[in-house]
């Protein structure tokens, strides 16, 4: 016989058995909702993969597209603009890239480019001073010859090399610099009055002081004087040009800094221009004449 106890126990099991049906039915209907939704999420993310892929595809081409017309146009822009015009190109050893790209933009827009390269920081002055360099300087440097060098000493070599450079000819502070290993040129000799110069020279990341003190000699002369950089190559040298009151370029391999160089060198424009902080623009703006 069936007694109450055995009933409600009964009844007990019932009600369980359908809680937990109910809960596992609910469980697999969401779960089935929740795979249609993922399903559907993964599909719009993949769609929009897709679409950012083609988009990145075509900036691509479109980028490609304008650095090819910038480098075919650059050239025909500048052609002549610097004909007739020796440009000295300060710039220290071991550089390639900038070097390579500045004397590209010169020669192709007419120019002449005497690159002039400083073999160590203040032209190897910090470690000897050139026979008979103290004497060319004048009297008051004639018995100089502790290194370094005191300031005087460089703002006289600077301006002594300036003048030759601007007036053309002999060149003796030069060749004493020459000779003594602390400068080299392969294109100097037989080149006019210089008119315009590129600095780029630096040593550890810095300006070289003494070249920067060149340039500015050169440009109290009336030489108009671009301080460059190449873009993979962070030396403070567009700064710095800056600082004294020259133009700059920060970005001479590119179809822009090359135009901005030759603008600047031909007088045209003057600024800073790049993509650095601090620059006016990216490169000059072309007045077109009608």
């Amino acid at each position: 016989m069936y007694n109450l106890r055995y009933h409600v126990a009964s009844l007990v099991a019932v009600f369980l058995a359908l809680t937990v049906g109910l809960l596992l039915g609910t469980v697999v209907a969401e779960q089935g909702t929740l795979d249609t939704q993922s399903s559907t999420l993964i599909d719009d993310l993949q769609k929009q993969f897709a679409q950012i892929q083609k988009d990145n595809a075509d900036l691509r081409a479109g980028l490609e597209r304008d650095r090819t017309f910038a480098g075919d146009v650059v050239p025909v822009l500048t052609s002549g603009v610097l004909r007739g015009s020796d440009v000295l190109v300060l710039v220290n050893a071991g550089q390639s890239n900038g070097l390579n790209a500045a004397v590209t933009a010169i020669e192709q827009a007419g120019g002449t480019s005497v690159v002039v390269t400083i073999e160590s920081s203040d032209f190897g002055l910090g470690k000897r001073v050139p026979e008979g360099l103290p004497a060319l300087l004048g009297d008051s440097f004639a018995a100089e010859t502790a290194v370094p060098v005191s300031q005087a000493f460089k703002a006289a070599l600077a301006d002594a090399l300036a003048t030759e450079l601007r007036q053309g000819g002999s060149r003796p502070v030069f060749d004493a610099l020459v000779k003594s290993g602390g400068i080299a040129s392969v294109n100097e000799k037989g080149v006019g009055a210089i008119d315009t110069c590129v600095y780029m020279a630096s040593f550890g990341g810095k300006p070289d002081d003494l070249s920067a003190q060149v340039a500015a000699a050169l440009a109290v002369h009336g030489a108009v004087v671009v301080g460059v950089e190449a873009t993979n190559q962070s030396t403070g040298v567009a700064a710095k040009a800056v600082d004294l009151g020259f133009s700059a370029v920060d970005h001479v391999d590119t179809p822009q800094g090359a135009f901005s160089l030759v603008w600047l060198l031909a007088g045209r424009s003057s600024g800073y221009f790049g993509i650095g902080q601090g620059a006016d623009a990216i490169y000059p703006t072309v007045a077109v004449k009608r």
